[in-house]
């Protein structure tokens, strides 16, 4: 069960590791979903016993998506979902963000950093709703489809989040990374917007870039890119389309650094 994932070990890239193993198993047996993986999370960065407004609002509409997304597959004509962008993938995102958050709490602990990380946990359950598989037609097509589809559980949030979760997950949007990574290129990590927007875009790609799941995550992409009709599901698979991807693949936040991402993508590309 999901209730042993390692989400404060001693050691953060092999608890981070261990945290996916345990998903994937719990994924092809008895899937414990979103709502409780969303909890633990919650529970670790110890976001429940918080007693600010913000706080708690942000973490129950978190709640009300991730429980809103398992309903869409509670019963028996439940549709197929992408092969990539499913609740797997949501389940990783929330792993993999949790992992930085505790990181970044321990070395840039700040009196607003629990509510930050309520919101980007938030964002990152939402950020992918009911995804339909392949990719935008035009920009940013897919990620407000994504965002309209949480307005009704949204409308309890405080403005200033709601229009930040909402410029997140636009922010998802493949062609806009290389531009979120560049705003915060010369500053140094602080609780700010463009900082919490490169945290969820590395989350977003974290573990497609690890030597143990990111073969099995490209093939994923390629079976649900030829579901969609895309031309690129022939090449995203091959030797030369990861190294594509890991190529342009961007980690700029000191807790990926911490992770040593760099080192397994820069072993993946050395033949």
């Amino acid at each position: 069960p999901v209730n042993q994932l390692p989400l404060t070990p001693n050691n953060w890239p092999e608890g981070l590791h261990q945290a996916c193993r345990l998903l994937r198993m719990n994924w092809q047996a008895q899937w414990d979903g979103l709502p409780r993986i969303l909890t633990l999370c919650q529970q670790s960065l110890k976001l429940v016993q918080a007693t600010d407004h913000d706080t708690i609002v942000l973490n129950q509409f978190a709640q009300c998506v991730a429980h809103d997304i398992e309903q869409q597959f509670a019963d028996n004509t439940r549709p197929t979902e992408p092969a990539y962008h499913n609740r797997l993938h949501t389940a990783d995102v929330l792993i993999v963000l949790t992992t930085l958050l505790h990181i970044l709490h321990a070395t840039h602990a700040a009196h607003d950093d629990k509510t930050w990380s309520s919101a980007l946990l938030a964002a990152a359950v939402a950020h992918d709703y009911k995804h339909p598989g392949g990719v935008n037609q035009f920009a940013f097509q897919i990620e407000r489809a994504s965002w309209q589809g949480v307005q009704h559980i949204a409308q309890t949030l405080p403005s200033i989040w709601k229009q930040r979760i909402e410029r997140w997950i636009l922010g998802t949007d493949v062609q806009s990374v290389h531009l979120n990574h560049q705003r915060i290129a010369d500053h140094a990590f602080e609780w700010v917007d463009p900082w919490a927007q490169v945290l969820l875009n590395e989350a977003d790609i974290f573990i497609s870039a690890t030597s143990e799941f990111g073969p099995g995550l490209s093939d994923a992409l390629a079976r649900e890119w030829q579901c969609a009709g895309f031309v690129g599901h022939s090449r995203v698979s091959t030797q030369a389309g990861r190294a594509d991807f890991l190529r342009a693949a961007l980690f700029s936040s000191p807790a990926a650094k911490a992770l040593g991402i760099q080192a397994q993508i820069q072993q993946q590309l050395t033949p």
